[in-house]
């Protein structure tokens, strides 16, 4: 069964690549619009257009979490299980986000001793020099306006009141700084049929272990697919 991702904050797909050529598996990335609202219902409604015509499994990074319960409010028949990775549906972090908002994002990315930030909070200290560079590029090249609408969007998030059926993975980053134990854990109030596992990695796991990544979204695709009801 196909796999359909949609990427973290900056929305591209592009620090998907590494990720996608250890997987096996047929996959498609659908970008975030760099244009317009981005409420998550209205990245859900953007989105929605672009979806298969044939069952699939979502994959949600970190940002995108909250796209998913509007996904399945709106498109539900064909999406046969949710995996997220390092995600979270409410407001990560209620005192960072407020800073973050009135910094300069892009000149940031690049400043002097950027890269020890890049490591600690997201990529890991194991982070390779092209790694880092790769991810410097990507978030230059994101509208500085973009960014700082999608962090108002996380600061002002909640909880969704809504329970789910699907069959869903939460893949959880052990050395995530960006997302606490007990965030990832809020999911298993809207996601009745979940099932957690854990590597050891940073926030941008995909991005920072990408062949130990791939085999784990292996296993979350064959849990889901041998899931009763999918069989």
């Amino acid at each position: 069964m196909k796999l359909v991702l949609l990427p973290g904050m900056d929305g591209t797909g592009d620090l998907f690549e590494e990720f996608l050529s250890c997987y096996d598996g047929e996959k498609l990335v659908i970008s975030l619009p760099q244009c317009g609202p981005q409420d998550y219902l209205s990245l859900a409604r953007a989105i929605e257009m672009q979806l298969l015509n044939e069952d699939f499994i979502l994959l949600a990074e970190s940002f995108s979490g909250g796209i998913v319960p509007e996904l399945l409010k709106r498109s539900p028949s064909n999406i046969k299980g949710v995996i997220f990775v390092a995600s979270f549906l409410s407001c990560p972090n209620r005192y960072l986000l407020p800073i973050v908002k009135v910094l300069p994002l892009k000149a940031l990315a690049s400043a002097p001793l950027s890269k020890i930030g890049h490591k600690i909070l997201l990529l890991g200290q194991n982070a390779s020099e092209a790694l880092l560079s790769k991810f410097i590029t990507v978030i230059k090249s994101i509208p500085e306006q973009i960014l700082k609408s999608r962090l108002a969007v996380m600061s002002q998030q909640r909880l969704p009141q809504a329970n789910f059926e699907v069959p869903t993975v939460y893949i959880q980053a052990m050395s995530d700084r960006l997302i606490m134990p007990r965030k990832s854990r809020e999911l298993c109030n809207v996601f009745k049929n979940i099932e957690y596992i854990e590597i050891d990695g940073p926030h941008f796991v995909l991005q920072a272990k990408p062949k130990e990544s791939s085999q784990l979204i292996s296993k979350a695709v064959a849990l889901i697919m041998n899931h009763k009801g999918n069989s």
